[in-house]
């Protein structure tokens, strides 16, 4: 596309403006001042055509993958080139998505003839999470008497990556972790023979039976015993529930409001690292009216890679969770006993009473934790007395049912030995791993 400059302006006021006002003072000049206009026209079509040279001159490559920390600056790197090594005056701008911004909408560089490609680290920051394009990239070229601008656009396809920033979550957690540093230097009584198998031994006096390795006592025509320990390395799952009540806002430290997602996602991460560190295996699930993403149990830092490329692009949806369809899910790929947090609202009464009946299929073999955000106006009716009104009275009643109805989950799930937590602001990250902390020093599992 050409654009004219403002530099065509300038040529016209300065001569042709007062070649026309000589030439109405001054008849003995008019034969020569008739030249101008094609003058000025020849100079502009000159300028003009000399710009169409450099049509197809540029090439602009881009990396086709950026991650990025939501929050967090970084650099898109850009590499122009021009083919016959002309130079050039350029303008570049970049097309960013709307989540992201930039110090500047646009840039100016220069390529020196016969210089080699030029590099632009573009600036920019993701305000939010998820999978996101840029497309093009446009430059605008200046003619070599700046009377014209010729603007193209060029295709670069990147795709940038925004993962969830973990430091705020992180800097809760600090306090948590100094806090065990003395427990966890105690020793700690084991409880229990454990169930991991450990070796093979000879039957002493009280052992049971049932330990018994029968085909190593025909072989060693003794009494084998098998001999057990406790369980180090342990399988930790996070189900994420990412239907409609996982766009619920919640207050943030800073004074704001966020869906209850993303504090679900960071939740998941951190839990992870945590899980990491402990020795034991991690996997997360997303899920809505069907299973949106799983990943088993594993450990080491390209497992990490997997459960966070499947969080980061999980938004709300406009279902409502099947968590029948979840529990036949994961029942089926479990093999060993596992602790599974549920991070997952279940403050309608329907959903509730769902939940409840498709959980007993899994809270048979494994150790299950729910996590919820407690409502804001969940309260017994006369917690606080100071009423103004009648409508005020009414919302008082409101939150004294949630908070009865919730009371009621919480005894029909620690009857199949389900520990409901009702997490206040940002707690839950906090929350969920004095949790699991907790599961590993009782050895729950």
């Amino acid at each position: 596309m050409i654009i004219p400059a403002p530099a065509i302006l300038r040529l016209i006021a300065a001569t042709l403006i007062p070649a026309a006002l000589l030439y109405a003072v001054t008849p003995q000049f008019r034969p020569l001042l008739l030249f101008v206009p094609p003058l000025v026209g020849i100079v502009a079509l000159a300028d003009l055509l000399a710009l169409f040279r450099y049509r197809n001159q540029l090439t602009v490559t881009a990396p086709p993958r950026l991650s990025l920390i939501c929050g967090r600056s970084g650099q898109l790197g850009i590499t122009i080139r021009a083919i016959n090594q002309a130079g050039f005056d350029l303008q570049v701008g970049l097309g960013l998505p709307t989540s992201f911004s930039s110090p500047f909408r646009e840039t100016r560089l220069k390529l020196t003839k016969g210089g080699d490609a030029v590099c632009l680290d573009w600036p920019l920051t993701g305000s939010q999470r998820g999978r996101f394009q840029v497309t093009e990239c446009a430059l605008r070229i200046g003619s070599p008497f700046r009377l014209w601008r010729l603007q193209t656009r060029h295709q670069v396809a990147t795709e940038l990556r925004v993962y969830p920033n973990l430091r705020a979550e992180r800097r809760r957690l600090a306090s948590l972790f100094l806090e065990r540093n003395d427990r966890q230097l105690q020793a700690q009584r084991q409880r229990g023979q454990g169930r991991e198998f450990d070796r093979l031994r000879q039957y002493q006096t009280g052992d049971s039976l049932a330990d018994i390795h029968w085909k190593a006592t025909a072989k060693r025509r003794q009494l084998i015993t098998k001999e057990y320990q406790i369980e180090r390395t342990q399988e930790v799952y996070l189900l994420i529930d990412s239907s409609r009540l996982s766009g619920r806002p919640v207050p943030t430290a800073e004074g704001g409001s966020e869906p209850f997602l993303e504090q679900a996602v960071r939740t998941a991460l951190i839990l992870g690292s945590v899980a990491q560190r402990q020795g034991d295996l991690f996997g997360v699930a997303a899920f809505g009216s069907r299973v949106q993403g799983f990943v088993r149990a594993k450990t080491g830092k390209t497992h990490f890679g997997h459960c966070r490329d499947l969080l980061y692009t999980v938004q709300p949806g406009e279902d409502s969770p099947s968590f029948g369809e979840l529990a036949t899910f994961m029942a089926a790929r479990l093999r060993r006993r596992a602790l599974l947090i549920f991070i997952a609202p279940l403050d309608e009464p329907a959903l509730a009473e769902e939940f409840v009946r498709a959980i007993r299929i899994l809270s048979r073999r494994h150790l299950i934790c729910v996590a919820m955000p407690q409502p804001s106006t969940a309260a017994p009716l006369f917690s606080d007395a100071r009423l103004r009104s009648s409508d005020e009275l009414y919302r008082h009643l409101a939150g004294h049912l949630t908070w009865h109805q919730l009371r009621e989950l919480q005894q029909k799930l620690r009857l199949q030995g389900i520990r409901l937590l009702l997490v206040k602001d940002e707690r839950l990250s906090a929350d969920l791993v004095s949790h699991y902390l907790d599961v590993k020093r009782k050895q729950l599992l």
